[in-house]
């Protein structure tokens, strides 16, 4: 559904260790960390794509936690949407957003930066009053069903206290035109929300940055570097 393989862009890979709290997952960490940061991927997990990602984000200054909400899953068998939607299915949302709520406090974590699946946790820890900055990038507000559900966050963005930021595609495929305006909506009525839509992206659209697309190339440049000015 999203990330799997390695962008160019991010450049080499820092080295990073394992670290286990209220959540699992990976911390790279450049020169001069000044900030700690959180990365919450897609359904296929620490893949090169966000070793990548969390790589590109530790160069600027920050102490970066990628976390792996599949951890007690174990790896995909291989990297297919059917293969990471039969782990999906295991995981317990509420339960992993109130780990999730813990993990972010007891390691002072500043800022978060959620993708697709972990988009929908953002806007879940933005719901429960979390502090620090909030990144969604495409998110899926309208819901994904699960065991253990966190409320969908269109049932609460209107009245939302806590800033978000949200990145989405115009385009996309997983949205459709009805959910996207529904979002225009939504955040044009809240003041909270900040919301960047890029004409022509499709979900997942940061991959578009090693394409040779131009337009889309700068889409997602664009939203590369704003959540970079966020973060730091």
């Amino acid at each position: 559904m999203c990330h799997t393989s390695k962008i160019e862009y991010f450049g080499e890979l820092l080295d990073y260790h394992e670290f286990s709290s209220d959540v699992d997952g990976l911390v790279f960490e450049g020169d001069e960390a000044g900030k700690r940061v959180a990365v919450l991927p897609d359904i296929y997990g620490t893949t090169d794509f966000y070793k990548g990602y969390a790589s590109y984000v530790a160069r600027f200054g920050a102490r970066t936690y990628l976390t792996n909400p599949w951890s007690e899953f174990g790896d995909l068998p291989e990297p297919t949407r059917e293969a990471a939607y039969e782990r999906r299915h295991k995981l317990k949302d509420r339960e992993h957003c109130d780990r999730l709520e813990s993990f972010l406090a007891n390691e002072n974590i500043e800022a978060v930066v959620g993708f697709c699946l972990g988009g929908n946790f953002v806007f879940e820890l933005a719901r429960r009053g979390y502090a620090g900055s909030l990144i969604a990038a495409y998110p899926l507000p309208w819901g994904m069903a699960n065991q253990d559900e966190i409320a969908p966050a269109f049932e609460y963005m209107s009245t939302l206290g806590k800033a978000v930021t949200i990145l989405m595609g115009a385009a996309d495929h997983l949205a459709g035109p009805d959910n996207i305006q529904k979002l225009k909506d939504i955040v044009a009525a809240n003041a909270k929300l900040t919301m960047h839509l890029y004409e022509g992206s499709n979900h997942g659209f940061f991959t578009d940055i090693d394409g040779s697309d131009e337009k889309l190339k700068g889409n997602a440049k664009d939203a590369i570097d704003k959540v970079t000015a966020i973060l730091f």
